[in-house]
């Protein structure tokens, strides 16, 4: 033996078990390090795929051009594709509006959300391309040949090469889609295409794309409303100026430094114990010559080796969960989840789970090296193992003796009492942060809610017959019916002014489905009362609850009562000055009178649903508009369950991660206290005794530990509901109750059941043999 170091390895086999518990430690450490960052990447690269394939895969637009600039813009070194899209003309195929759109191959295929299904792409101004649904609609197939009336009343003949893939937002506005290439589209365009048409830029791998952007706006002297960039496709690669947007980075860099402070405060809670658990043994080595610096290196090589052998196995663990939540999406609807990667290595997962393996332990080794060091060689001959005398004794007066010193033993050591709290704090405040993220998800998914409909019929400026209602709910396949009168521009007044409100009456099931939605204030009083309405959230208009409108109709001039302010509405017509008002049915009546429903919605059963589609077209007049949200709702829904999987997947691997933790924790500080459990007993102390004392230890971290996650986790909660959720839509925060008595049960749960094998295997000792115990 060469060194004092060479007792490293030595050490750790004679001792396994104890080091196979600090190894644990880090490897679940890296696990959730790896684990949530690998988890992050595979949601971002699902969602960037889901955005490219129904936005396009370009990064900014600019409109109203020359062709010269374009070519300027194109010339430029940073950019890897461009091309012009033309969208905004419109004709008719029979009695069916028919959306055109233009582009070369390249800047349809790269630049545009369209998708080639089969066949080929136009090469001449008389071919183009029909999106599926039209095809099977008028019986046409690729080869045939259809005629379109033009806006300005010519027709013209396209021959069909290709069938356009179907997209939500045709189905949704019950249009047909048609694409050509550039000089087709010129030949049909009229004066709607001028804002329609752009310049598409994608930007090569590497660039700075808002300095980018800033620098064509600065060059070519265009305006911001001229430039506009790819929100959501900037925003998942971090390079988006949009606010809401910068809003989630600043979030998600918050989340990211929480994650990291876990895993440290983990290592570091770990290696606290260990030195507490060793320190006769750092006095022995004192008493052999090595000195405070052998002895602080001694401290950091086992955490390097520990490293060694942990962090490989938290960085395959950690891709392995990955994997596992990615299959599970796969599981569910492999179409719903093509963009999910499947098998694939996350680079900032595993540098991340790297750091935190390595240099973090490095770090977190530091103090408790130091504290081993303080260790005198009289601490070997004594077989003291306390760092430090206390000046008090423990407060038996008001508390039983064990009870006291159980309390006693956690707020002595003040290092160890701040890494056990912080431990249970960032584990209570890390699952109220990603429980946010939750509720922002499903905020932004309409399609969510469960008044979202399948199918919506209107006839553009004429009212639908109520009886419609009876006659859809009577099909086959259909499981809910409702529809919406409507009357805009109605003239209120209240505190602070005159404005113009749109009046959106809702039957029953709508005002119950409004009752889960309210941002505040109670339903049943609008259900009952026809002088109650609920208004709907406004940006720069705060309604609350007990504001008083006067609304006027052109029958009656009525004070009606806000009774609940609502985050959102659907309605077919724009809102007033003031925004939206909502009222039952009986009150609209009362106000305005029958002037029929301006939308109805269906929902489906999931039986059979073409044919009832079919069939509700029937029942319609031919100028009506049948709005297939089917299709825009899965996609939503898709992107939501991508995103909540990932979140829920993060809050179990917080949660579990937790467990572990106090598991790891209580064994080490109660294999620290051995020697002294029997003294205790020696000198009388019962079984009973022994484990109200060691629970009583237990229970005093996680209530302190409990205590502090709430105070800090609950604000923290608030402040990123309010970041992230009330300023967009209104909605009020709520204390989270779920969620936080999830978390609050497992951490004290898990104290409860972490001290069962300690006080088990001390009570089974000997007292002889607990006195002599040597870690």
């Amino acid at each position: 033996m060469k060194s004092y170091l060479a007792l490293v390895p030595q050490y750790e086999r004679v001792h396994r078990k104890s080091s196979r518990m600090s190894v644990l430690c880090i490897v679940f450490s890296v696990l959730l390090v790896t684990a949530i960052f690998s988890m992050a990447d595979m949601a971002l690269r699902a969602q960037k795929s889901y955005f490219i394939k129904t936005n396009g895969e370009y990064h900014a637009s600019v409109t109203g051009i020359s062709e010269e600039t374009a070519e300027l813009i194109g010339a430029r070194l940073d950019v890897a594709v461009c091309g012009w899209t033309y969208q905004g003309s419109m004709g008719m195929i029979g009695s069916k509006t028919v959306s055109f759109a233009g582009a070369s191959e390249d800047a349809f295929s790269i630049l545009t959300e369209m998708e080639l299904q089969s066949g080929t792409y136009p090469a001449r101004p008389d071919e183009a391309l029909l999106n599926q649904t039209a095809l099977e609609q008028l019986g046409l197939s690729v080869g045939d040949t259809v005629t379109v009336a033009l806006s300005d009343g010519r027709s013209k003949t396209y021959h069909v090469t290709g069938v356009l893939r179907d997209m939500g937002s045709l189905l949704k506005a019950d249009v047909y889609g048609m694409v050509m290439n550039e000089d087709g589209f010129r030949e049909i365009a009229d004066e709607n295409a001028i804002d329609g048409t752009t310049f598409r830029i994608q930007f090569k791998p590497g660039v700075n794309i808002r300095s980018a952007i800033r620098e064509i706006r600065d060059t070519y002297g265009l305006s911001d409303r001229q430039v506009a960039e790819n929100t959501a496709l900037l925003g998942l690669m971090g390079q988006s100026e949009n606010s809401t947007m910068q809003s989630l980075y600043i979030v998600a860099t918050f989340l990211i430094l929480l994650v990291l402070i876990a895993g440290t405060v983990m290592i570091a809670a770990s290696f606290n114990t260990n030195v507490l658990e060793r320190v006769q043994f750092y006095g022995l080595l004192r008493c052999l010559g090595a000195d405070k610096g052998q002895v602080k290196h001694f401290v950091i090589r086992q955490g390097l080796r520990q490293s060694m052998r942990g962090v490989p196995i938290g960085l395959i663990a950690g891709q392995v969960v990955t994997w596992f939540a990615c299959f599970l999406l796969k599981s569910v609807s492999g179409d719903r989840f093509s963009e999910i990667p499947m098998f694939q290595f996350s680079i900032s997962g595993l540098i991340a789970g790297a750091v935190v393996g390595f240099l973090i332990v490095i770090l977190a080794s530091l103090s408790p090296a130091k504290k081993a060091a303080r260790v005198s060689p009289i601490t070997a001959i004594s077989g003291n193992t306390q760092l430090t005398e206390h000046k008090k004794a423990a407060n038996t007066s008001c508390l039983r003796v064990d009870t006291g010193m159980g309390i006693f033993h956690a707020v002595s050591g003040k290092k160890n009492l701040f890494l056990m709290t912080c431990s249970y704090a960032i584990s209570i405040m890390m699952f109220l942060s990603f429980q946010v993220l939750v509720v922002f998800l499903g905020e932004g998914m309409p399609a969510l809610t469960p008044s979202a409909a399948d199918l919506s019929v209107t006839m553009g400026g004429t009212a639908l017959d109520r009886t419609l209602v009876e006659q859809i709910s009577a099909m086959d396949g259909v499981e809910r019916v409702f529809g919406r009168m409507e009357c805009a521009g109605l003239p209120v007044s209240y505190d602070g002014g005159d404005g113009t409100i749109t009046l959106v009456s809702y039957d029953e099931s709508q005002l119950q489905w409004a009752k889960e939605e309210l941002s505040q204030g109670s339903v049943s009083s609008v259900q009952d009362n026809s002088g109650y309405v609920l208004a709907v959230y406004q940006d720069g208009r705060n309604w609350t609850t007990g504001d008083t409108l006067t609304i006027r109709t052109a029958a009656v001039e009525r004070q009606a009562i806000i009774a609940g302010v609502l985050p959102a509405t659907h309605a077919v017509n724009g809102a007033g000055s003031c925004g939206y008002v909502v009222c039952s049915e009986q009150t609209f009546l009362e106000l305005v009178g029958d002037v029929g429903y301006s939308a109805v919605d269906v929902q489906f059963s999931g039986t059979n649903d073409d044919a009832v589609v079919s069939a509700i077209r029937n029942l319609l007049p031919a100028d009506s508009t049948v709005s297939d949200k089917r299709l825009s709702n899965s996609e939503s829904q898709s992107a939501y369950y991508t995103g909540a999987i990932f979140i829920y997947g993060f809050l179990t691997i917080i949660a579990f991660i937790t467990v572990f933790n106090i598991f790891n924790s209580m064994n080490a500080s109660v294999a620290s206290r051995t020697k002294q459990y029997g003294i205790m007993r020696s000198i009388g102390m019962g079984a009973d005794q022994l484990r109200r004392m060691i629970a009583a230890e237990a229970f005093t971290y996680a209530v302190l530990g409990c205590v502090a996650g709430c105070i800090l986790g609950l604000p923290l909660n608030k402040l990123m509901f309010q970041f992230l959720i009330a300023e967009k839509w209104g909605t009020g925060w709520t204390i989270p109750v779920s969620s936080l008595l999830i978390i609050v049960l497992t951490c004290l749960a898990s104290a409860g059941i972490a001290i069962r094998r300690p006080i088990k295997q001390i009570s089974s000792m000997a007292i002889v043999d607990t006195i002599k115990f040597q870690q």
